[in-house]
């Protein structure tokens, strides 16, 4: 039963690092939309994803809109198949035992389990955040990921990799927690009042809750981002500086003095199409696998053995 539960984890872990590897690399752009968004918010500038995208490709092309793929599709990668291999750690510790012997995962506990499984892969992955976010404004030195590591630590030292983290678990743990919650808990309801395919549920459900999850959250990630940056305000003088003492609390201060909920929200529609999409189509791809994966395994184990 153990060596079961421990296949069950590393299929669960390859399935999210594959799924989140594909998908990530088809949803950059609005990745980037989203970034430049949020620190033009910075400079006291608000223009609208339609045309921040207009602006990239005058200035880069359209291959400009593809900045940072590499460290995305590395972090989604790690970070996914992380995130699903402790999130299947976690749920049968906290799930509840029913009178037939089966667990079952209330909100609350989906929520916990979802969000300190992020949180741990948040942590992990923060260094490739840090050069992932700052490839998406062009503001680091090195082609590749590898690179943008050693040219960071060079200049800023170890702790500059994991600048912003606070708000960087803020805007991931939450997110997850919440995501989970809602994603279970309309997947059930679905299948129980509609005779929908598996895959139509998971979609449906998916982006109902990675929509709302992300407007939730989208303040931590506007503050990751100019902690990130290490962007001063523009009260603290030269838009874009450099701030090496930056708090993560201090800007949100600043924004939410400075900008009120139109700071806050800055690039929420490019994050909000991208966690849908990205999120949606992980978790559609992530159940499909790890359903082939069980057919698979129930078939291996009606073999007799020779």
């Amino acid at each position: 039963m153990a060596q079961r539960t421990e296949k069950s984890r590393l299929v669960s872990a390859m399935s999210g690092s594959l799924s989140g590897a594909c998908v990530s690399a088809i949803v950059q752009p609005l990745d980037v939309v989203r970034t430049r968004m949020q620190v033009d918010v910075n400079r006291g500038v608000h223009v609208s994803a339609w045309g921040t995208l207009r602006t990239i490709t005058q200035e880069s092309h359209w291959t400009g809109l593809w900045r940072g793929t590499q460290p995305t599709v590395i972090r989604l990668g790690l970070g996914a198949g992380l995130h699903f291999f402790l999130l299947e750690t976690i749920k049968p510790l906290v799930s509840q035992r029913q009178p037939d012997g089966s667990l079952k995962l209330g909100a609350l506990q989906a929520a916990f389990a979802g969000g300190c499984s992020r949180a741990i892969a948040a942590v992990v992955s923060c260094p490739i955040t840090v050069v992932k976010t700052r490839m998406e404004f062009g503001s680091v030195q090195g082609s590749s990921t590898l690179g943008a590591l050693r040219a960071i630590t060079r200049a800023e030292g170890v702790r500059g990799l994991f600048g912003g983290l606070g708000p960087t678990v803020l805007s991931n743990a939450p997110f997850a927690g919440l995501y989970y919650m809602f994603y279970t808990r309309l997947q059930s309801r679905l299948n129980e009042r509609i005779a929908w395919r598996p895959m139509a549920v998971n979609l449906l459900s998916g982006t109902v809750a990675a929509v709302s999850a992300t407007l939730l959250t989208q303040p931590f990630d506007v503050v990751r981002t100019q902690v990130q940056l290490r962007l001063v305000p523009r009260a603290a003088g030269a838009a874009g500086a450099a701030a090496p003492h930056l708090s993560a609390l201090g800007m949100l201060r600043h924004i939410s003095a400075s900008q009120g909920a139109r700071g806050l929200l800055a690039g929420a529609v490019p994050r909000v199409a991208k966690r849908a999409l990205q999120t949606a189509l992980i978790w559609v791809f992530y159940e499909e696998l790890m359903g082939r994966a069980a057919v698979a395994a129930r078939a291996a184990a009606a073999v007799p053995p020779k």
